[in-house]
């Protein structure tokens, strides 16, 4: 199995107030899937049973907020999906990705002093002022070492256990 770094953006809809990271997270946890555009790294390669490993940028984040495995395969959004988002005003995903086992982790606690560890960083040798540039790509290849220690360093909810 593969493990992922999603990275989340705030998310400006076409009208109306921008959604943050955070809420974009909650949104897809709650529904219990993760949606995409077509040109997202590494989407098509993720199957069932893969890690997702989520970390929230934006000015209100920059922390790894949580993780999940993969359900099933990926399908196409279309009128009959279920609702997440206000289609009309953020179009843009075309398909969505079914998780189970999600696992919350406290939010702000593991941040880029955590980021900067894993071996992409490492690998670029990027200053840790710019380590932000790392995860402009939306999603990363992780080893199974870099997952280890997220889950080290990225302290659980009270009430979620791996």
């Amino acid at each position: 199995m593969a493990q992922y770094l999603l990275i989340a953006s705030d998310l400006k809809p076409f009208e109306g107030k921008a959604l943050t990271a955070a809420d974009i997270y909650d949104l897809m946890m709650e529904n219990e899937c993760w949606e995409f555009t077509d040109s997202a790294p590494h989407f098509k390669k993720m199957e069932p049973g893969d890690t997702l490993v989520f970390y929230l940028g934006g000015p209100k984040g920059r922390y790894i907020a949580g993780e999940a495995e993969v359900a099933g395969v990926a399908k196409p959004i279309d009128k009959n999906s279920p609702k997440t988002f206000d289609r009309s005003q953020i179009p843009f995903f075309t398909s969505r990705m079914p998780l189970k086992n999600i696992k919350r982790y406290k939010p702000g606690q593991a941040g880029l002093d955590v980021i900067e560890k894993l071996s992409f960083a490492k690998d670029s040798n990027v200053e840790r002022k710019y380590i932000g540039l790392l995860l402009r790509v939306g999603c990363r290849r992780l080893a199974q070492a870099d997952l280890s220690l997220i889950r080290k360093h990225a302290p659980r909810k009270h009430n979620e256990v791996l």
